[in-house]
């Protein structure tokens, strides 16, 4: 998967911790890369937010968001 903001590809992982963080954006879940994280540090505004508590600590799981904040679900109705 590729960067959400500049496209730089995600290389295999060292052992430990991926530099790279994950956001749901517009209800699909992508990376940001350690260089645009440190580029802007106000990337985390970029994601969605929990409709239940406000957290942006949500995950993409099979169709629905999950929020890693309050542990809800939910699945986002289409804006047409």
């Amino acid at each position: 998967m590729a960067c959400f903001q500049c496209g730089a590809v995600q290389t295999d992982p060292v052992k430990g911790a991926s530099p790279w963080a994950r956001l749901v954006v517009k209800d699909e879940q992508v990376l940001i890369c350690p260089q645009c994280q440190h580029a802007n540090p106000d990337w985390k505004l970029l994601g969605d937010r929990c409709p239940y508590c406000a957290s942006s600590r949500l995950s993409k799981v099979m169709g629905s968001v999950v929020c890693r904040g309050c542990g809800r679900d939910f699945e986002r109705t289409p804006s047409f």
